[in-house]
């Protein structure tokens, strides 16, 4: 194991809070991968930290990373090759603090030349197992968590992990929280396992252990093992052969090609599609991530849909603001006809507003259902980790003060949507109204956040609400207590330690 000395600056304070990581695996075994690592640099400024991959040789896509403070501010990230690490610092020699900052990165190598995916046998017919470890690093966390994105076509939403063909080990779920779901990428849906621990110490190594029909990769490449395992007697196996097949069979067959650079590497791996936004967080259903007081940073709209107003008020609000802007002309009110004047670029709700209308100036109703879903899924994922009820106590005072402090939202800012909420009198009260009833949604699934959650509508995905949360999580906890032999790979390979702010 490597271990990194952290170089601090003698007024720096900065604490590792949480590490993101995904993994997008190709059939032939390339990988995408990409890294949120967020700080809070409590006194003093940073630049950066030192990272360790020691899987595979890392082909980093220089010019999409970049940094994000909590304030939306961006920075351009620069990438240094160390030698025996790298320094992911900020761009142009500038420094953050204090505050709280996540460094996002990118990098492509191949996860079948290393070793990390092979080929067994099993009673279940030809696996690949993917054996791998993300980066350690040199401070406790408040939460690690991995997405692993597998080159296999799944239904819409939540997905059974057994209907694929998928198996675990039983450390694995006594571990960590596991989820499966699908994740949409250039039009498709594609299986997803997310595996999330809490409080992982420093130095903490999060292996991970899975296994897929061999079908769905190319696995010419791929190291073959050849294990028979004991489904029913547990894992009877001898160490000493599960030692020598974990060292020196992947060394003997992937060693000689990891340690030299050969001519045409890169051009091997620089066809890889790059990840980049694309892969967006997935929603978290399992209340355990909440932490008691964290409050979510929503705008008004998002707020006003987690409060329960109705929708139709929202939605009113929303063409308010579109038709003050310039975007749109309300042309009648009963019923409601638009038309769209121009498509800057706006928020993601506007945009699927406009979307929903048609050409002759009216909705499409299934279109304002989208523009429901976008919202409560975007609400899921920034509140994943947050207390709701504080969430919404926080909100309803916003909302509810009548003498406002600070603009909760520096572009809803009007206070007459904050008036036209709380029902109070306001010079333009009758304009709100008279447009309210032309968005009105047949149905109890879009009346309100809540209703939407409980509908029918929201089966398709996990949302932040908590009213099942005992059962999916039994279920998704157990789902894979599979009796499958294990793995004759280790993560040795990215036995490093990253780190170290400066």
């Amino acid at each position: 194991m490597v271990f990194l000395t952290a170089l601090f600056l003698i007024n720096l304070q900065a604490d590792l809070r949480w590490v993101e990581v995904d993994v997008a695996l190709w059939q032939d075994g390339r990988a995408d991968f990409v890294y949120r690592v967020h700080w809070n640099v409590m006194s003093g400024t940073m630049s950066g930290f030192y990272f360790q991959e020691k899987t595979v040789d890392p082909y980093f896509e220089y010019e999409s990373a970049y940094a994000v403070d909590d304030w939306g501010n961006e920075y351009r990230i620069e990438i240094k090759d160390l030698g025996n690490k790298y320094d992911i610092i900020l761009g142009d020699k500038k420094r953050f603090g204090p505050g709280e900052i996540t460094y996002i990165f990118h990098f492509g190598g191949d996860l079948g030349s290393s070793g990390n995916l092979a080929l067994t046998e099993s009673e279940f017919g030809d696996l690949v197992v993917f054996h791998w470890a993300p980066a350690q690093w040199d401070e406790p966390l408040e939460h690690y968590t991995v997405y692993v994105y597998y080159p296999i076509k799944s239904a819409r939403g939540r997905v059974d992990p057994a209907e694929y063909g998928f198996r675990t080990e039983r450390f694995m779920n006594e571990e960590y929280l596991l989820s499966y779901f699908s994740q949409e990428y250039e039009g498709e849906q594609w299986f997803t396992v997310r595996i999330h621990k809490n409080d992982p110490p420093s130095t903490y190594k999060m292996l991970i252990q899975q296994y897929v029909p061999a079908e769905y990769f190319r696995a010419e490449k791929f190291g073959t093992i050849t294990i028979t395992p004991e489904a029913r007697d547990g894992f009877g196996f001898p160490l000493e052969i599960l030692w020598m097949l974990v060292y020196i069979v992947p060394y003997l067959m992937y060693g000689n090609r990891k340690a030299k650079k050969i001519k045409g590497t890169y051009s091997q791996v620089a066809s890889l599609t790059w990840l980049r936004d694309d892969w967006v967080p997935p929603k978290i259903e399992v209340a355990q991530f909440r932490k008691s007081g964290k409050v979510a940073k929503l705008d008004l709209i998002e707020a006003a849909f987690l409060l329960d107003y109705p929708v139709n008020k929202i939605l009113t609000i929303l063409a308010s603001k579109l038709e003050d802007n310039g975007i749109i002309k309300v042309q009648s009110t009963a019923p409601v006809k638009i038309t769209v004047l121009q498509r800057p670029t706006v928020r993601y709700y506007e945009a699927a507003f406009l979307d929903a209308v048609k050409p002759d100036g009216t909705f499409d109703e299934a279109g304002l259902q989208r523009v429901v879903t976008e919202v409560v899924e975007k609400i899921s994922q920034k509140a994943w980790d947050c207390d709701l009820e504080a969430t919404k106590l926080y909100y309803e005072e916003k909302i509810g003060a009548h003498v406002p402090e600070t603009s909760l939202d520096k572009e809803y800012d009007k206070r007459e949507y904050y008036d036209y909420l709380m029902n109070r009198d306001f010079t333009r009260r009758h304009y709100y109204s008279e447009r309210e009833q032309g968005f009105v949604i047949p149905g109890e699934a879009v009346k309100s956040y809540s209703a939407f959650v409980r509908s029918d509508a929201c089966h398709s995905a996990c949302y932040v609400h908590t009213a099942c949360h005992d059962a999916c999580h039994s279920a998704c906890h157990s789902a894979c207590h599979s009796a499958c032999h294990s793995a004759c790979h280790s993560a040795c390979h990215s036995a490093c330690v990253s780190g170290g702010a400066h």
